[in-house]
């Protein structure tokens, strides 16, 4: 019981945690992507949106299997959690890879200034150490909605630093390249999504 208790308010921890900083970082990503008309910056936002959404699943995951009702189906309510995670992780890849190819088809003008890289950067460690905490937490309770919140959390962290690239090679070179690294994102979004969802669906065949 004493055990229980530690792994639902570990669980819970970890994914208000999760939901603030995701939520967060995700508005001033919008800010930022309106001000400098960047898609990348913008696509980048939504990720941080659906890292929001994420951990609110984990969080409802964790009630609905701790609670008496549904305590017999605990892990089966976790795997539940962690492929909803996983689908819309491979939703958000198809519609960045969509507005992507829309760009290239009719590009647009983008600008960086200051705010974009400092907030891009601050995203990039603010991951880094959500991503790094959720495994941990993750792998301690055995938590697979958490540890696969880790992984669209460190994914995040990849967009981030993409995005931040392509702003640097803009504003060294003059050279727009954020719509092709865009697509390179989506596919990133798409394996990692992918990589979560098919080995639960394997899961439940055992």
């Amino acid at each position: 019981m004493a055990h229980t208790v530690f792994h639902q308010k570990t669980v819970l921890k970890a994914g208000t945690i999760a939901i603030l900083t995701n939520l967060l970082l995700a508005i001033f990503k919008i800010i930022i992507g309106a001000i400098s008309n960047s898609l990348a910056v913008m696509s980048d936002a939504t990720h941080g949106l659906i890292d929001t959404i994420s951990g609110i699943i984990v969080i409802i995951s964790e009630k609905l299997g701790s609670s008496h009702k549904f305590n017999k189906n605990h892990e089966k309510i976790e795997h539940i959690g962690a492929l909803l995670i996983a689908t819309i992780i491979i939703i958000v890849g198809i519609h960045i890879f969509i507005e992507s190819i829309e760009k290239i088809i009719t590009p647009e003008d983008v600008e960086y200034p200051a705010p974009v890289i400092i907030v891009l950067i601050i995203s990039i460690v603010s991951k880094l150490l959500l991503g790094r905490y959720l495994r941990i937490t993750g792998i301690k309770v055995q938590s697979d909605t958490l540890i696969a919140s880790s992984v669209e959390t460190i994914n995040d962290c990849i967009i981030s630093g993409t995005v931040l690239l392509s702003a640097l090679i803009y504003l060294i070179w003059h050279i727009n390249v954020e719509s092709y690294i865009s697509i390179i994102i989506s596919i990133i979004i798409l394996k990692l999504g992918l990589g979560l969802i098919f080995p639960k669906l394997s899961g439940q065949h055992h």
